[in-house]
């Protein structure tokens, strides 16, 4: 789908809803939030639920600087698979309607990036598992009205890419591109290998049984493909298979940034 059609869906879907849900990765807040998607909201004066997806694959620390973050906007956090957070997002979404008009009905509309989890915060909201879930961007075609249970109705959208977006770092710590596309995968690799050394390095040195000291990230990418003996001729380390390695590990979910080192 050409990008124009794409923000004419977001729009259409925006002008559509009493509430409009952005839904972004807990894992990277920052670059799961689209500017241009809180902009066109704001200026349709139609209420903005942030919802932070994915919280269960995060640690206290990164959930602690999240609740700091955005103390200052309307936003839950939830996970799908667990349910959490589900119920007060629907008191959330009930509250700000019935300050604006007595609804029967609430059209909610659904946006943000691929793979933040927005058909499965559908299935989960509605209970019928209506929307079709995949990891591949773009699976989910045109808008599409999904009936949810109570007085609830939801709008699904395509995830949007903003015209501005050619960062490969984002595009594949979103999980939007396959990394033996990428033309940097060290640059993503060391973005993983930072989210990990700063949040749980315990864990990342026991997925690759290595001891992480002083070394930078690009450092660790080298111990990581001697440690996997990913060499080229004359036992050099190939550090573009490895970084690839890693970003496949981050973009399957084996590694996550939750995890103690014996589960």
């Amino acid at each position: 789908m050409a990008m124009e059609k794409y923000w004419k869906n977001v729009e259409a879907v925006i002008r559509q809803s009493n509430v409009v849900l952005e839904v972004i990765d807990a894992r990277i807040p920052d670059l799961t939030r689209n500017e241009r998607i809180e902009e066109i909201t704001k200026r349709e004066r139609k209420p903005l639920i942030i919802v932070v997806n994915k919280c269960d694959l995060i640690t206290e620390e990164m959930r602690d600087r999240i609740l700091d973050d955005f103390k200052f906007k309307k936003f839950v956090l939830v996970a799908t698979k667990t349910r959490y957070g589900i119920q007060k997002l629907k008191d959330m979404i009930n509250e700000l309607v019935k300050k604006r008009r007595r609804q029967k009905i609430i059209n909610v509309g659904i946006v943000g990036y691929p793979n933040t989890g927005k058909s499965s915060l559908i299935n989960t909201l509605s209970k019928k598992s209506k929307t079709r879930i995949s990891s591949i961007a773009g699976f989910t075609r045109g808008i599409q009205w999904i009936a949810g249970d109570e007085n609830l109705r939801f709008l699904d959208t395509p995830g949007v890419i903003p015209f501005s977006m050619k960062d490969e770092i984002q595009q594949a710590l979103i999980s939007i591109i396959d990394p033996n596309k990428l033309v940097n995968p060290d640059l993503v690799a060391m973005r993983i290998i930072d989210l990990f050394v700063k949040f749980n390095k315990k864990y990342f040195e026991n997925f690759y049984n290595i001891i992480i000291n002083d070394e930078d990230s690009l450092e660790i990418i080298f111990k990581i493909g001697r440690k996997k003996n990913f060499l080229k001729k004359g036992s050099e380390v190939d550090d573009s298979r490895t970084a690839i390695m890693i970003i496949y590990d981050w973009q399957r979910g084996k590694l996550l940034l939750n995890r103690n080192i014996n589960d």
